[in-house]
């Protein structure tokens, strides 16, 4: 099939602001579309977003977020050079790197390219008769990733309720989606009936839909979500264990890691200790961005005496970059790897990060944003890729159900086996 048009326009995202979306459409009359999210939490390393900003086109009342300038590079400079094509997820990409050959997609910007590139997969899949998730997965049982899942927010996400982003649940003991996700969910309104009879729940609902309730601590913050795991009849640590986003770039100063809930600040040495005895005393398999994004001794320090079975997840550290992964991989940095496909900006390199993360024993979590759209195709490319591990949010919004709906969607109507990357 060939591309008959290819146009971009914009669209909001869960938290109100100017998203991409692209459409390509194909000669048998159907019209395939992609709409992008966007980070609260951006690592410096991250592949360039385009916003108008102060350019003359942009639209005052977003308040320089609009996206003019990005959808123009899609309508008048990516779409001429695509029509009349075959439908083609890897020639698209490789158009789009000719217009823009710069390492963070600096010209058309980001958010421009992947518009463009998930429409194109989402196209040749249609082409081929297949889902997104069959296309990338091939024949075989497609792999269901186990879900990673927001209960308490803070950070950016959540008006700095606690100093770390994310306190979330992985339910380890579960047997499939389906059960997990029953799970979450009643974990999920136990938090909220519970925070509110203990006079704890601020009422307000974080970015991805955890829940901002102030704890003095990191650690009481898992006290209080061990408690709710066993009161809703499941094993805190052996049934659904504990995950933690700290999220530390943004209380890191160049020199100390500042705690304001504790009224700590302490040395990378000193934070490397205050995390070692942090997971050594909670239900914790894995901690994303425990130290600062180039804080990499202090990530190496930790390596060391972690331990074994954690999972030590790099998200603004790596920003699904495959240079910063190469050097992790080659400094014993981390152990696994957060994939957001808008830290790269194509669908094919944002795959090759994944692959060679594999292929060094890195853990895989394809993760959502916490500006997210409605569209489910995370869900497929964490499916289709066999990442082991998704991370969308919490149970709480369209933009974030529409991901799990799809993914009990694929186990209900797909041959498929459950992951279980913590066994």
């Amino acid at each position: 099939m060939k591309i008959e048009k290819v146009f971009g326009y914009q669209v909001l995202d869960s938290r109100g602001q100017p998203t991409v979306a692209a459409a390509i459409s194909l000669d048998d009359g159907t019209t395939h579309t992609a709409r992008v999210p966007s980070g609260a939490s951006t690592g410096k390393h991250e592949a360039m977003e385009l916003r108008d900003e102060n350019l003359p086109s942009a639209n005052r009342f977003y308040g320089g977020k609009s996206l003019t300038q990005a959808v123009a590079n899609i309508n008048s400079l990516i779409a001429p050079t695509l029509l009349g094509r075959s439908i083609s997820l890897a020639d698209v990409d490789a158009q789009l790197v000719n217009l823009d050959p710069s390492e963070n997609h600096m010209t058309l910007g980001a958010n421009t390219t992947l518009a463009v590139s998930l429409a194109a997969a989402i196209a040749q899949a249609h082409s081929q008769s297949e889902s997104l998730a069959r296309f990338f997965n091939g024949v075989g049982d497609l792999e269901i990733p186990m879900p990673m899942v927001n209960i308490l927010s803070g950070g950016a996400h959540a008006g700095r309720t606690l100093d770390i982003q994310d306190v979330l649940i992985v339910p380890t003991g579960a047997t499939s989606f389906t059960e997990s996700l029953s799970w979450i969910v009643a974990i999920r309104e136990a938090a909220a009936r519970i925070g509110a009879t203990e006079d704890k729940v601020t009422h307000l609902i974080a970015d991805e839909g955890g829940l901002g309730i102030a704890f003095p601590s990191v650690a009481d913050a898992c006290d209080f979500v061990v408690k709710v795991i066993s009161s809703v009849g499941l094993n805190p640590g052996s049934g659904v264990s504990i995950a933690l986003d700290i999220a530390s770039t943004q209380f890191f100063d160049g020199s100390t890691y500042n705690l304001r809930t504790e009224g700590l600040s302490l040395t990378s040495t000193d934070f490397v200790q205050y995390i070692n005895r942090l997971v050594n005393s909670q239900p914790i398999v894995s901690i994303e961005d425990p130290f600062a994004e180039d804080d990499w001794g202090a990530w190496q320090e930790f390596m060391l005496i972690a331990p074994e079975k954690l999972q030590v997840l790099g998200d603004d550290l790596l920003t699904t970059n495959l240079g910063r992964l190469n050097r992790a991989i080659a400094d014993n940095s981390a152990n696994a790897i957060l994939i957001k496909a808008n830290q790269n900006g194509l669908v094919t390199s944002t795959l090759n990060v994944l692959r060679q993360a594999r292929a060094n024993n890195f853990n895989t979590v394809v993760s959502a944003r916490s500006g997210e759209t409605e569209d489910s195709w995370l869900a497929d490319l964490a499916t289709g890729w066999r990442a082991g591990q998704i991370k969308v949010g919490s149970t709480h919004g369209a933009e974030r159900t529409a991901k799990w709906n799809r993914l009990l969607e694929l186990e209900a109507t797909e041959p498929s086996t459950f992951s279980k990357p913590f066994s």
